[in-house]
């Protein structure tokens, strides 16, 4: 039973979206007459997949109100997963017309509202002039993400490490933080450095976690402070972990005999990134206990039958983050499903979108699918994605974990995808062993779809 509204997040994140619409229905005549109770049920039709409703709602809300201004996260979201990109556009510009808006919210609106639509021109013409601080880093740090997927990594994670990951960054952005002690690109490094997260996901520390390792061949000691060494053990070749020494030690950096230092993801990306470039490698990490799944990945092969076992991963709905973007519904798989009789399809999905799959009657056909259980820990399912032939996923944890892994991957991505991914329709130099498959248009998930038909089915001749 939900009590009060500060537990509707994590019930949405759990894809308990039937409940959160009780609790709203309950609280409608008490609070139907502000803009946050309807905030709140835009956002669980949006956990919900009911994209329009969504958009709906935040349509309404930005015509209603003018010192709300949240909406725009659910409705950028939205409009970018249906390809309704002129519709967020033209919300966006009439709040700039509204009089009584605080000045504030039309700036903030574009920063946003522009970059996840892929406006990214338009995000880097913007000016901090008249701003305070803290508004004028959420602009330079989506300036650095605008200017890395338009024109490439290389020419925006200067802009992007002063704005975001720079010492000055995380005084005015995370004023919690001890920056006296934050590591983000100096030279002289410390005998020890501790790796934690603010701000990151696990993805994030998958992908990044090559940077670590390139200070540990060069002599830190690197203790994980993200819970990331109890998902999987970081295992770079020696070849490729002496290359990227040796080219730290070309660019001037030196280890300390004592002295300790933390720092996170994204400040080991824009702090190396300039020297190692992508530190490409075919697979650095491996399972912790892989015969902790032998139980689950023995039943996922006897009920195979000899067929290719791929995991799949297509929503990320249980995710904090705006997730509509980057992902799928199950009825948009619905075509891909029924023609790969080729393949057992392992589900691991979580959250609303699990809960659509169990009603779905493609969940009890055994010899096609597994729906791995809902106690499957993170590291568990490095081992589990180890142990199968492929992976199908959006842009997400497990997309990074399988990268990472090397295992044959299909990530799949909206046509405005995340800037790490640059512009190349097909591949990405984090992850040798990933196909990307790029919509050509925003919001076309059906060219998606008929895409990764094509490929796994020729993969399977």
């Amino acid at each position: 039973m939900i009590e009060d509204y500060a537990h509707l997040y994590s019930k949405l994140y759990a894809g308990e979206v039937a409940a959160c619409f009780r609790f709203l229905d309950e609280r409608a005549a008490a609070d139907g007459g502000t803009a946050d109770y309807w905030h709140w049920r835009a956002v669980a039709h949006l956990r919900a997949g009911e994209f329009l409703r969504t958009v709906d709602l935040c349509c309404q809300i930005t015509r209603r109100s003018n010192t709300f201004g949240f909406q725009m996260h659910a409705l950028c979201d939205a409009c970018a997963h249906l390809g309704l990109k002129e519709v967020a556009l033209a919300m966006i510009e009439y709040v700039g017309t509204k009089p009584d808006v605080h000045p504030l919210m039309p700036f903030l609106w574009r920063v946003y509202g522009w970059h996840y639509l892929g406006a990214d021109e338009d995000v880097l013409n913007l000016s901090p002039e008249g701003v305070d601080e803290h508004s004028a880093y959420v602009l330079g740090h989506h300036q650095g993400r605008s200017a890395m997927r338009l024109n490439g990594i290389a020419r925006g994670v200067e802009l992007f490490h002063r704005y975001w990951s720079s010492r000055e960054a995380r005084r005015v952005l995370f004023p919690h933080v001890d920056t006296e002690h934050y590591w983000c690109g100096d030279r002289a490094l410390p005998a020890q450095m501790t790796l934690t997260s603010i701000a990151s996901g696990h993805g994030d520390q998958v992908n990044w976690v090559r940077y670590a390792g390139a200070l540990q061949a060069l002599g830190v000691h690197i203790e994980y402070n993200d819970g990331s060494d109890r998902t999987y053990r970081f295992a770079m070749p020696a070849a490729e972990q002496a290359r990227d020494a040796e080219a730290l030690r070309a660019a001037g950096f030196v280890v300390a005999a004592d002295g300790a230092s933390w720092t996170e993801p994204f400040a080991l990306f824009t702090s190396l990134f300039p020297v190692l470039g992508h530190a490409s490698s075919a697979r650095y990490i491996e399972p912790i206990e892989p015969s902790s799944v032998d139980a689950i990945v023995g039943d996922i092969r006897r009920r195979a039958g000899g067929r290719r076992c791929v995991g799949i991963f297509w929503s990320s709905c249980d995710s904090a983050n705006n997730f509509a973007n980057r992902s799928l519904t199950l009825p948009d798989l619905h075509p891909l499903f029924d023609s790969t009789p080729d393949i057992h399809w392992v589900i691991m999905q979580r959250g609303f979108e699990r809960k659509r799959w169990l009603d779905d009657p493609r969940a009890h056909e055994s010899e096609r699918f597994t729906t791995l259980p809902p106690d499957v820990t993170l590291a568990h399912s490095v081992n589990i994605v180890d142990a199968l032939d492929a992976f199908v996923g959006n842009d997400g944890a497990l997309s990074h974990i399988a990268g990472a892994l090397g295992k044959a991957c299909h990530l799949f991505l909206n046509e405005v995808a995340e800037w790490r991914y640059e512009r190349d329709p097909h591949r990405t130099p984090w992850y040798p062993s990933m196909r990307l498959v790029r919509a050509r248009r925003l919001g076309d998930w059906d060219d998606v779809v008929r895409t990764l038909q094509r490929l796994l089915t020729s993969e399977a001749t």
